[in-house]
């Protein structure tokens, strides 16, 4: 019985680590990307934007955890299909992958809304 804890817990714990490896993000680089919302998807892992970008295409933005951002006091979807944002954050570095994740800051221009992570408080 311990032995199959002990495997459980091992192979559990390697998913997380697994899930949570930004590697393959330039981490040291902040990227903005300017677009409209497509598609917004609050859940877990974490709340999923689809944003498409006038010269770059189309862009797959990872934010926080629902839980994550609600601790932030946002506890509700701010953004909506057809908002116009600037997301601030970490591209990949496979310039075939559009993915942007470890959001630093997210605005909307047209209501002065904005967002940036409490963990970077110098944000740009």
């Amino acid at each position: 019985m311990r032995k199959g804890l002990l495997l459980v817990a091992l192979l559990t714990a390697g998913l997380a680590s697994g899930h949570h490896n930004y590697a393959a993000y330039d981490r040291d680089t902040l990227v903005s990307l300017e677009g409209t919302v497509q598609q917004i998807l609050w859940g877990n892992p974490h709340v999923v934007i689809t944003l498409r970008t006038e010269n770059k295409g189309e862009y797959t933005v990872e934010w926080g955890s629902v839980f994550q951002l609600s601790r932030a006091g946002i506890k509700a979807a701010p953004v909506k299909q057809g908002d116009h944002l600037i997301v601030t954050g970490s591209v990949n570095k496979d310039p075939e992958k559009h993915i942007l994740t470890l959001v630093r800051s997210m605005s909307r221009p047209a209501d002065g809304w904005h967002w940036a992570d409490p963990r970077y408080p110098t944000t740009p």
